[in-house]
């Protein structure tokens, strides 16, 4: 992980690797009549910048849903994607995009402003790790067949109640064997797309096809705390 981040670093890529920012969401939730008293831009360009900067990162690979609507950017999608672009590019990192089920139009953005984008997968380290949204069957991997899968997605998250009663949900990483493919899923980088309690929902409504009805129970969940720690916890099949 990198640091208390919902971030990876990979050092030999010297790259981090973040997804799910979905810009754009408040404004979203707005025209739904959910108001949002503050933009989530700035949190997202933070939780993004940081560890870039931390890493002294070369590149970062952003997997997918980059913006929130599924149509057309709206004017804050486009002012955000070029905001965040811009601002990855001031650090003297260089962003690309692996595209997700969010990212319909985003193509025609990413390519005004030079940012190379991969759809659906990124082999890195001699195809022994692969990088993908997560939207997809395993089947797109049939041909590349990686040791190291790393995803979005799911946004997962877990839901731990108190000696009092009280419901506390986190954001987690979590990582696992699943069959002969060592499986890292990533956390939203957004703050209000928290997504999936993975101790709570059925298998069959998780929304990856990767891991819905798979037994997850040997996985392990890194809570984080952005900002501020993450932290490894028992297996999956304590909870």
């Amino acid at each position: 992980m990198a640091g208390p981040w919902p971030a990876l670093y990979l050092d030999d890529a010297e790259a981090v690797i973040a997804s799910d920012l979905h810009i754009g969401l408040e404004d979203q939730r707005e025209l739904m009549g959910i108001h949002i008293p503050r933009t989530t831009f700035p949190q997202i360009l933070e939780q993004v910048l940081t560890p870039i900067k931390h890493y002294n990162a070369k590149r970062i690979f952003l997997l997918g849903d980059v913006k929130h609507e599924f149509g057309r950017p709206s004017e804050p999608e486009w002012w955000g994607v070029k905001k965040l672009v811009k601002s990855i590019r001031e650090i003297g990192c260089e962003p690309e995009v692996v595209r997700g089920n969010h990212d319909n139009y985003i193509i025609s953005v990413l390519s005004d402003l030079g940012v190379k984008v991969h759809d659906p997968t990124l082999s890195l380290t001699d195809s022994e790790c692969v990088l993908m949204h997560g939207h997809e069957a395993l089947s797109a991997l049939e041909i590349i067949r990686p040791r190291i899968l790393i995803m979005g997605h799911e946004h997962p998250s877990i839901a731990i109640r108190d000696d009092l009663g009280v419901r506390h949900r986190y954001k987690i990483f979590l990582s696992g064997q699943l069959d002969a493919l060592h499986v890292i899923v990533l956390p939203s980088s957004s703050p209000f797309a928290f997504g999936s309690n993975m101790n709570e929902i059925s298998p069959k409504h998780r929304l990856s096809p990767i891991l819905k009805n798979r037994d997850l129970s040997e996985m392990i969940p890194y809570l984080l705390e952005i900002g501020i720690t993450v932290k490894e916890f028992p297996k999956m099949k304590y909870f």
